[in-house]
């Protein structure tokens, strides 16, 4: 299986051509998408969705992930071999926080022109032209080897949800690094758990009420409200309404809750 994650949205041909290309290589391939309207040039969006949804699909799935907005620079196009999965995509950090938690065997840096799609390569349709060909080829059984050299893992760009950082046994930080299309904020702070139900907000120079809940359906109003999502993030949201526009929040900016914390390694998978 051949699982696309792209920016390129649903009204252009991209995702469509890209495609027809693993199609051309291997007429057999199961393709599906993890989402074809990803945040567009947002990385931290890109790498969120591709890391709570890897470890759904079976075992040698190839995860095809085109959000580029280096494309046609120095950046080099990786393949990567973990220990249950294929990854492919460009060197922006992109692939690095779902490929790293299932642990890196091999990296390969896609080189080799023989395996691209034509002699002729676009400078920004990379899509087509290298990593599409790249997933194709894979899922047809060419060795990784073929693509080109192995690169240390160590040299790669490193994207990371390691923001969870205890102040004390008060305050704990981290970074925004998803607003879904409701405008609830996710947060990179997991493995911790708020005792009481009254929670600060830092954010921008601000301090903001907060309530601790489980569920929407606790919320009293158009209060923030707190919580562990479905993937065992800590959340800021309100119910029926968008946190991230209160907040005026983006992916990538810090952010701090205050409140009695105890820590909790229960978070979903």
């Amino acid at each position: 299986m051949i699982a696309i994650l792209t920016d390129f949205g649903i009204s252009d041909n991209y995702n469509g051509v890209m495609e027809a290309v693993i199609r051309r290589i291997n007429s057999e391939v199961d393709i599906t998408y993890i989402t074809p309207n990803s945040k567009n040039f947002n990385l931290y969006a890109a790498s969120y969705l591709l890391y709570t949804s890897y470890k759904y699909f079976r075992k040698g799935s190839i995860f095809l992930v085109v959000v580029d907005p280096g494309v046609g620079t120095s950046r080099k196009a990786l393949l990567v071999k973990s220990k249950n999965y294929f990854f492919i995509g460009p060197d922006n950090g992109v692939l690095y926080p779902a490929a790293s938690e299932d642990g890196i065997d091999e990296v390969i840096e896609i080189s080799n022109p023989r395996l691209y799609l034509s002699k002729s390569i676009s400078r920004t349709f990379h899509g087509r032209d290298i990593f599409a060909t790249a997933a194709g080829f894979v899922s047809a059984g060419v060795n990784i080897n073929a693509f080109g050299p192995k690169i240390s893992k160590d040299e790669l760009v490193k994207l990371s949800y390691d923001y969870n950082i205890i102040k004390d046994k008060n305050l704990v930080c981290g970074k925004i690094i998803y607003i879904d299309h409701f405008g609830n904020i996710a947060t990179s702070i997991r493995n911790v758990s708020f005792v009481d139900e009254n929670v600060k907000i830092i954010f921008n120079n601000n301090r903001l009420n907060a309530r601790k809940v489980n569920t929407f359906g606790e919320s009293k109003g158009n209060e923030l409200l707190v919580y562990k999502n479905g993937y065992g993030f800590i959340e800021i949201g309100i119910n029926k309404e968008n946190a991230s526009i209160k907040l005026n929040a983006s992916e990538g900016e810090d952010i701090c809750l205050e409140g009695s914390i105890q820590e909790d390694s229960s978070h979903s998978t």
